[in-house]
């Protein structure tokens, strides 16, 4: 079987999306800080969306040009900022839809890693607008690191993490999920967590644990052997929520969770567990799609 795991950090192209608010800002500081650790090329990108047609009747007085050359000079100024602290960064401006346009992204530029906040939206909110970070985490095969509301910026120590916490499924897709975040703790000598979190009304059994861990060892590097037997099972009726009080109890600043293939419906309807955990988290949350590329694992 070929090793989809990471032999080696490469994260040469960083795509940050941004609207210009603080969670944009907060997320920008994650990708400085790794641009920096790596060498790597960053591109800012802002998406000009149309004015939503559930917006209130005033949005109709909305100059929209001078928006949009607001936009501009906004972008332009953080591009600058960005090479006078010495990193290679591009700046992307172009209209259409949120998730559309950063996935013809990743594919035009390559697109290693996505770093992106999130506003965290539920109710309403997100009935009505929806989350464009799960849209597009669902979406595209490179990694993405999000930040939610909850994460505090901390200047001094953003970027490697410490203690690295993956929850995980017990399906064989899965498997290498959790070996890509077991070499990126290799690969920053971080402590790691394997974790499984189940409904209540699902209990596992023990030959799915068998069959998880004989994926997951395929699927790292043949001179990588972990030393020990991760497994902790953990029940609660709400995994995203239980993930995110794992993660505080252990002081882990980076959790790793797979993502699947959805419809855009979906990320207007009730939450699931990938968004319960980056709306709720207080360290960045790197979501990994279950159906990597080879290239999608080279982090």
């Amino acid at each position: 079987m070929t090793t989809l795991a990471p032999t080696r950090v490469a994260f040469e192209r960083i795509l940050i999306p941004t609207d210009f608010s603080t969670i944009s800002d907060n997320a920008l500081e994650y990708a400085k800080r790794i641009a920096k650790l790596y060498h790597s090329k960053l591109l800012l990108a802002h998406v000009n969306e149309p004015i939503n047609p559930v917006s209130p009747p005033e949005a109709v007085w909305i100059d929209e040009e001078e928006i949009r050359q607001h936009e501009v000079k906004q972008l332009e100024q953080c591009g600058e900022r960005l090479r006078a602290q010495g990193l290679n960064a591009k700046t992307l401006l172009t209209a259409g839809t949120t998730h559309d346009e950063l996935r013809s992204f990743v594919e035009k530029h390559q697109i290693d890693l996505i770093v992106m906040g999130t506003h965290g939206r539920k109710g309403l909110n997100r009935f009505l607008f929806g989350s464009d970070t799960e849209a597009v985490l669902r979406r595209v095969t490179c990694p993405v690191l999000v930040i939610g509301p909850f994460v505090t910026v901390a200047k001094n120590q953003l970027w490697p993490p410490k203690r690295i916490l993956c929850a995980t499924t017990l399906e064989r897709d899965a498997a290498r999920v959790a070996a890509y975040a077991f070499m990126l703790a290799h690969e920053y000598h971080a402590e790691f967590m394997l974790f499984n979190v189940e409904n209540a009304a699902r209990m596992s059994k023990e030959e799915e644990w068998l069959r998880f861990e004989s994926a997951f060892r395929q699927n790292l590097p043949a001179d990588i052997h972990p030393d020990k037997t991760m497994r902790t099972l953990l029940s609660d009726s709400r995994p995203g929520y239980k993930i995110v009080e794992v993660a505080k109890e252990q002081d882990a600043d980076l959790i790793v969770i797979g993502a699947r293939t959805a419809s855009e419906l979906s990320t207007h309807l009730l939450r699931g567990t990938a968004p319960q955990v980056f709306s709720e988290a207080t360290c960045p949350v790197l979501t990994l799609h279950t159906e990597m590329t080879e290239n999608s694992t080279q982090v």
